[in-house]
């Protein structure tokens, strides 16, 4: 059987060869060119640790392999590609990520709050947010791996305005590493923020310095006085049905046909009615700042009144309405353990707060199915760095010695975090398919003697610990 291609000789005639040798030679090029090297994504196989996936499943001497910057496998049997890194993590544990639902840090101080303006929704914080190098002021040296973050595992966190408003703004999730700025956004618009109690009435000295005139008035100093808490409440229902109003407005607009449109005026853009349009349409959830009882009641009838999905940050108080949060499917993000959120003026933690709180509110609010997350509400100085996250496997642990779960626990810096701030498709578990955000611990997560040896976020190893003499 012959086979004729498409070649001329000399005597300008067609040349057919047999089968076989076409298929030989196909062969031969087959051979050659799988033997070239390939610059392929990257392959790291964990192998031989204690994997907590965060799923319900514990892994004893399992392996994960990443593959590029996803999860391509988690299990015993996971077949190891040649030519994958291979690191050995017998005797330790393998975790996703540690994920702070709530934290300033990236956040200059001077960034955080409005103060010419209690209501500002349309503020986004991810524009306030510098996770560059050295030259603050020109971002050289690219993104900046924080080792005083990244050696607690924190490689997702949930960065806000301050509270020092009623409405601050548009919250995101970030991871705290990546090759780009862009790589690092996984969720932006987040959430609404906002705040009910002590800290959004605050009267508190601003000052500016520029001004011009004598030395003695070189700098001088207004004083802004925010609303009562029922002015909190009036304000916040205020800006929502100016919202609801103008989202009507642009309906009725856009239901109009091209010859009617040319007959009236489009509703001219807003961008604040356009941020509260997100919360009423539930594309975004609200996250109010709350401690007080009387204060997450106010939260709940507000989110009741306009039907929008609600998270309550801090609740110091939240165990006393545990069974109604429950019924609401409300989830709670709260403070430190050892410290929980609880400032009011100035920084000063309220008499009443303090008569309130109780260590075992995070076991309480689980015991009945409220989903909660641990975080660490880090707030750096003018010019330092709020890594206070890092510590969050140990407040963890010690929620677990006023009774909540060590598996709860766990979630409730994975798993819990990530699916209150949604972005759990692809972060706070140890799945496939999801992003290689990966930490690997010398001893038990929730024990004060472990530390975090190694940290991957998106496939790339970003942290190794040092070990002292």
């Amino acid at each position: 059987m012959l086979i004729q291609i498409q070649r001329k000789n000399s005597k300008n005639q067609k040349v057919s060869y047999p089968t076989g040798i076409i298929i030989t030679l196909l062969m031969i090029a087959i051979i050659f060119f799988s033997t070239l090297p390939v610059h392929s994504e990257s392959i790291i196989a964990i192998r031989g640790g204690t994997v907590l996936t965060m799923t319900g499943q514990t892994i004893r001497n399992g392996i994960v392999l990443i593959r590029g910057e996803k999860i391509a496998a988690v299990g015993t049997d996971v077949k190891i590609p040649r030519g994958a890194t291979i690191i050995n993590a017998t005797g330790k544990y393998v975790l996703p990520g540690i994920i702070d639902a709530m934290t300033y840090y990236g956040i200059k101080a001077f960034d955080l709050n409005d103060f010419t303006n209690t209501i500002t929704p349309q503020n986004r914080i991810i524009q306030a947010f510098y996770p560059f190098g050295d030259d603050f002021f020109r971002g050289k040296g690219g993104i900046r791996p924080d080792k005083e973050i990244l050696c607690g595992g924190v490689t997702t966190i949930y960065i806000a305005p301050g509270n020092r408003q009623v409405i601050g703004g548009q919250g995101a999730v970030v991871k705290t590493y990546g090759k780009n700025f862009d790589s690092m956004v996984l969720r932006e618009p987040a959430s609404i923020d906002m705040a009910i109690g002590d800290s959004p009435k605050i009267r508190r000295s601003v000052k500016f310095p520029y001004f011009s005139g004598s030395a003695s008035q070189a700098e001088r100093s207004i004083l802004v006085s925010s609303p009562t808490r029922m002015a909190q409440a009036a304000l916040i229902r205020k800006t929502l049905i100016r919202a609801q109003e103008f989202d009507h407005s642009l309906r009725a607009y856009n239901k109009k046909s091209e010859v009617e449109r040319k007959k009236v005026q489009k509703p001219k853009r807003d961008l604040n009615m356009e941020a509260m349009i997100k919360l009423l349409h539930k594309e975004i959830p609200a996250r109010i700042e709350a401690s007080l009882v009387d204060d997450i009641r106010t939260a709940i009838r507000i989110a009741d009144e306009f039907n929008f999905d609600l998270i309550i940050d801090s609740g110091v108080g939240a165990y006393k309405l545990r069974n109604l949060l429950a019924e609401k499917n409300i989830p709670v993000v709260l403070g430190p353990t050892s410290h929980p959120f609880i400032k009011g003026g100035g920084g000063s933690r309220t008499s009443e707060l303090s008569q309130i709180m109780d260590e075992g509110n995070a076991a309480m609010l689980s015991e009945v199915g409220v989903k909660i997350a641990i975080a660490s509400f880090a707030s750096g100085g003018l010019f330092g760095d709020a890594v206070q996250g890092k510590w969050l496997l140990l407040e963890a642990g010690l929620a677990t010695g006023f009774g909540l779960p060590d598996e709860e626990a766990l979630k409730a810096v994975t798993i819990n975090a990530a699916e209150i701030l949604g972005v759990n498709d692809r972060v706070g578990s140890l799945e496939p398919g999801k992003d290689a955000d990966v930490i690997i611990l010398d001893g038990p997560p929730l024990s004060i003697k472990t530390w975090v040896e190694h940290v991957f976020i998106n496939g790339e190893l970003v942290y190794t610990r040092e070990k002292s003499k």
